[in-house]
C-alpha cells in the first residue's frame, strides 16, 4: 500500500480526470506505455481493476470511485505540506481550492486574493462562489480545502476547523420608490404582502426565517431564486419584490439605486468564519489567507470577529 503515496496516486489521478489513457499521458509529460504500467502497478497493489475500457473512453470502476475519493485528499495534503516546509521564497508548487460567499467575492476578497497569488506565485488557486450551505457542503466533499461564508447552524465535524472573521446583520433591500419604503416605519409583517428574491436552495436562510418570523416564515419563500448578485439587483429594481441579504451587501445595492431598511423589530445576524479541514489549519497559505482576512477593513454592516 505504500505505492498509494507515490508518482503512481498522481498518475491515477490524471486518468480519472482525463478518461483517457493519451491524455492523461500528455499531461503527465511521460509516454502512455508507462502510464499503462504504472497503473498496472497499483491495480497489482491494491488486488483490483480501477479503470474498465468502454467505447468513449476508461470508466472508472466502483474500486476507482472509492479510491478517487481517498486519492485526491492523499494527494491534496501532500502538497500543502510540500508548501508548508518549504521556504516561501524557493519554488513552490501546488493548488488550493476556495469557496467564497458572494458578499466577500465582490468586495474584500479580489484584493486579499491578489495578494495571495504574490506571495504563492506558483500556486494554482481556483475560486467558486455560492452560498454557504452549498459551500459548506463541497468542504464536506473534499471539493474546497477553505471556505470563507456564513457558519451553518449544524456544528462542523470534528476533522474540520472554524475561524471567526466577521459578525453581520441582516437588511432588506428593494426598489427606491417601493411601497414600503414609503410606509415609514415598517415590522416584519409589512413584507408579507410581497414576494422575495432568494439565493437558491439557501437552506441556512430557511432554518434562521423560521426561527425569526415563526408560522410567518412560509410568506417568506422566493418567488424567484438566484446564484448572482447582478440578477437579485436587476429583478428588485424592475418589480415590487424584496430580498433580505447580509448588511454588507447595502453599500453595493445602493449603488445600484436600491433602497435599504431594517425592520423595527429586527431580523438576525450572520457570523463568517474561515473553514478548512483541520489538518489544513495551521498549513502557511491558509495561515496567510486567514491573517489577510482578519487585517482587512470590516465591511460596512459588519464588525470583525474574535482573533484568538
Amino acid at each position: 500500500m505504500r505505492l498509494l503515496v507515490s508518482r503512481h496516486l498522481e498518475n491515477f489521478l490524471a486518468l480519472y480526470d482525463a478518461r483517457n489513457m493519451h491524455v492523461a499521458a500528455e499531461r503527465k509529460g511521460i509516454s502512455q506505455p508507462a502510464l499503462t504500467k504504472s497503473l498496472r502497478i497499483l491495480e497489482d497493489d491494491l488486488g483490483t481493476e480501477l479503470f474498465v475500457r468502454t467505447h468513449s473512453g476508461l470508466e472508472p470502476t466502483n474500486a476507482g470511485r472509492a479510491l478517487f475519493r481517498h486519492a485526491r485528499v492523499i494527494d491534496q495534503e501532500a502538497r500543502f505540506a510540500e508548501l508548508d516546509v518549504r521556504d516561501v521564497h524557493d519554488t513552490m508548487g501546488g493548488r488550493i481550492r476556495i469557496g467564497v460567499g458572494p458578499v466577500l467575492a465582490v468586495s474584500t476578497f479580489p484584493p486579499i486574493l491578489a495578494a495571495f497569488h504574490r506571495r504563492f506565485p506558483k500556486v494554482e488557486i481556483s475560486v467558486e462562489t455560492g452560498i454557504s450551505n452549498h459551500l459548506v457542503d463541497g468542504l464536506m466533499r473534499e471539493e474546497f480545502d477553505v471556505v470563507v461564508a456564513a457558519l451553518p447552524e449544524m456544528p462542523l465535524p470534528d476533522r474540520f476547523a472554524a475561524y471567526p472573521l466577521y459578525t453581520t446583520g441582516m437588511a432588506v433591500i428593494c426598489r427606491r420608490g417601493h411601497p414600503l419604503e414609503r410606509q415609514g416605519t415598517i415590522v416584519r409583517d409589512d413584507l408579507d404582502g410581497y414576494g422575495r428574491v432568494g439565493f437558491v436552495e439557501d437552506r441556512e436562510f430557511e432554518k434562521k426565517a423560521r426561527r425569526v418570523f415563526g408560522a410567518h416564515a412560509d410568506q417568506l419563500r422566493p418567488i424567484v431564486q438566484t446564484t448572482s448578485l447582478t440578477v437579485m439587483f436587476g429583478i428588485l429594481a424592475a418589480t415590487d419584490y424584496y430580498a433580505i441579504v447580509s448588511s454588507m451587501i447595502v453599500p453595493r445595492a445602493e449603488r445600484e439605486g436600491l433602497a435599504s431598511f431594517s425592520p423595527e423589530d429586527g431580523l438576525w445576524s450572520l457570523e463568517i468564519e474561515l473553514m478548512c479541514k483541520a489538518s489544513l489549519a495551521n498549513t502557511r497559505p491558509v495561515r496567510v489567507l486567514r491573517d489577510a482576512l482578519l487585517a482587512s477593513p470590516a465591511l460596512p454592516g459588519s464588525v470583525h470577529g474574535s482573533t484568538d
